[in-house]
């Protein structure tokens, strides 16, 4: 609630700002992530505007779980192939590591996008009070002229382990939330994979 919040209070804060430049905000879930990517960012055309992105993405740790990295490196994957070497994405982290993870790089260098989600802390050059404060200055700063400038906010649901007990042997067991990321991504990259087997 309290990232919600102040999630809130730097949107207001730099909204003078980002509408005088124009930098759109998107929200989603990790688990929505490859949905959106399809939804958002059509197969580059000439006439398609460059895009300079901004992803600003929740931790809740030192690292990504493997769950959430397969995610991610599926939706950098997939984005990286839609777009052209003239669009650039950047990588903030916010919550648990606050930071610049990622400066602008060609959206189609997805080696520097898979190390940086493999290798998130080390990626971090300074620890930061505010991820996503940092992140509305860092588009401000980088804004490019004549391209879409967006920072795209990617939440990650609770992944803290839930408590269950059990009545058999009255002991208390960890499981986690199970989620339907292979399923997603499956869906998410049908139309793409049926358009290479009609090739």
């Amino acid at each position: 609630m309290k990232t919600l919040f102040t999630f809130i209070l730097v949107v207001l804060t730099f909204v003078c700002h980002t509408q005088e430049r124009n930098v759109e905000t998107e929200s989603v879930t990790l688990d929505d992530l490859i949905t959106f990517v399809v939804e958002h960012y059509s197969i580059k055309t000439d006439s398609t505007k460059t895009k300079n992105i901004t992803f600003l993405i929740e931790t809740y740790a030192d690292d990504f779980n493997t769950e959430d990295k397969v995610i991610l490196k599926q939706a950098f994957k997939l984005l990286s192939n839609r777009v052209t070497e003239k669009d650039q994405i950047s990588i903030v982290v916010y919550s648990d590591l606050n930071g610049i993870a990622l400066s602008q790089v060609k959206a189609t260098d997805i080696k520097s996008l898979l190390y940086v989600i493999e290798h998130l802390k080390s990626s971090i050059k300074t620890l930061e009070d505010n991820g996503i404060e940092i992140a509305y200055k860092f588009a401000e700063e980088n804004f490019v002229e004549g391209t879409e400038n967006s920072v795209v906010m990617v939440r990650i649901p609770d992944r803290k382990p839930e408590v269950a007990k059990t009545e058999a042997t009255n002991t208390i067991t960890t499981t986690k939330k199970k989620s339907n990321a292979v399923v997603l991504t499956a869906i998410a990259l049908l139309p793409e994979l049926i358009s290479v087997i009609k090739d």
